[in-house]
């Protein structure tokens, strides 16, 4: 083989391997997002667990909004963590928890509802 055809093969190899690094980043950075998606998972349940958990005519009060920081590979995520409690009518509540996160400038959002009736 002539020093040419070696050179060839290398810049074919590197071509090849840039596109499979690449293919790489992409899963690492879709595997961080589906744990922070999880994790705000994790932080709605929480909240909403503990506003139920807590007397009917006292949910109200306890609806405030938060901050709930996490660590993930090195670096640290903001979850905004935002109740709203709607009285339906006398005897039930419906309850919002959203949970709002950033990643690489793009914004995420997860919400779940409830709805509890007086006991």
């Amino acid at each position: 083989m002539t020093l040419i055809e070696i050179m060839f093969a290398i810049v074919i190899l590197l071509i090849a391997s840039l596109a499979l690094m690449q293919t790489a980043l992409l899963g690492i950075s879709m595997n961080v997002q589906n744990a922070m998606r999880d994790e705000a998972v994790n932080v709605a349940e929480m909240e909403m667990n503990d506003l139920r958990s807590l007397p009917y005519d006292s949910i109200d009060s306890a609806a405030t909004a938060t901050v709930a920081s996490r660590n993930f590979r090195g670096f640290v995520v903001n979850y905004d963590v935002t109740p709203q409690v709607a009285n339906l009518n006398s005897n039930s509540k419906q309850i919002n928890v959203s949970i709002a996160w950033s990643y690489r400038g793009k914004a995420y959002t997860h919400g779940i509802t409830t709805i509890l009736r007086k006991p």
